[in-house]
């Protein structure tokens, strides 16, 4: 049986809760802070990876709080 929106958003957030996952988030935002020093930029090339680095470190960084609006949202829209 294909699981709801509602249930594939509350498995995310029990992911995001995972002491796993907290040291993962923990290490990203620090991985984030040494990418984004501008010493580390020679070239071009160099500039595109960094910044593709940066939106998947976003992405992962944010998706506990996007998880929560997009529960919010669903909730919202579904009166009980």
């Amino acid at each position: 049986m294909a699981k709801t929106d509602q249930q594939f958003l509350e498995d995310r957030l029990g992911m995001t809760e995972t002491s796993g996952w907290i040291d993962l988030v923990t290490d990203l935002k620090e991985l984030e802070e040494n990418i984004v020093n501008l010493n580390n930029i020679t070239s071009e090339k160099d500039l595109w990876v960094i910044k593709g680095q940066l939106r998947i470190i976003n992405y992962i960084v944010s998706l506990e709080n996007a998880t929560h609006l997009a529960l919010e949202e669903l909730q919202d829209g579904n009166p009980t």
